[in-house]
């Protein structure tokens, strides 16, 4: 349901004499607080450090909404009547994975900052699963491509199941966040391998066969 149709909604329900639903409202959040980036990747004083943008999120149809979904089998979903997510699923995706990968890449000098228009690097996720399966357990599954410029650096898919500790959509929120975790994990480790070997491509591509002109060493004699 749209948010006009729930205003909708609330105003008949008081033209009736009937009181206006009561939705529980929940949250993604970070494992990990905002870090400051070190400058241990710097080559010299004035340097950019370099950055890691996070340009887009994609997710499903069927989780573009504001109820919570459970899935009880591959063909059925169940949506919830009262609880809700608090901000739209891409962007709230969006924002804690930013601030998981921020986590990860600071002790590399590699900052993720919320907007950039020219980063170093940069990650595109598709969601194809992110909600509660079941009783036990919530599930994520992304493609994702991480870029230098427009060159592509690598391609991941990552697939993870977090248990879940009770029936409440609190529970499935922390999980799917930890999940986001994990998923930043992945992330993290290949834009590292990426930075790692941007300083060894930078000097091959400067490295070019001497010019010189040999000596004159005069006649042979």
């Amino acid at each position: 349901m749209t948010r006009a149709g729930l205003w909708l909604g609330w105003c008949l329900a008081g033209c009736l004499g009937g009181s206006p639903p009561h939705y529980d409202y929940f949250v993604l959040t970070p494992a990990h607080p905002l870090a400051e980036p070190s400058a241990r990747l710097a080559s010299t004083p004035d340097a950019a450090p370099p950055t890691l943008g996070l340009s887009q999120v994609t997710i499903p149809g069927y989780l573009d909404r504001d109820s919570i979904v459970v899935r009880t089998d591959d063909y059925h979903l169940v949506y919830s009547q009262k609880d809700r997510w608090a901000e739209p699923l891409d962007v709230a995706v969006g924002r804690t994975l930013r601030q998981e990968l921020a986590a990860r890449l600071a002790t590399d000098g590699i900052t993720v900052p919320p907007r950039t228009s020219a980063p170093t690097y940069d990650v595109q996720v598709d969601l194809l699963r992110f909600e509660r399966h079941g009783a036990d357990h919530v599930e994520l599954w992304a493609r994702w491509t991480l870029r230098a410029d427009t060159q592509l650096v690598h391609s991941g898919e990552t697939r993870i199941n977090v248990a879940v500790a009770g029936p409440g959509s609190d529970v499935a929120a922390a999980a799917l966040s930890a999940a986001i975790g994990r998923l930043a994990n992945d992330i993290a480790k290949q834009v590292k391998v990426a930075a790692a070997e941007a300083p060894r491509a930078t000097r091959q591509a400067h490295r070019s066969p001497s010019t010189e002109a040999p000596r004159d060493r005069g006649p042979a004699r």
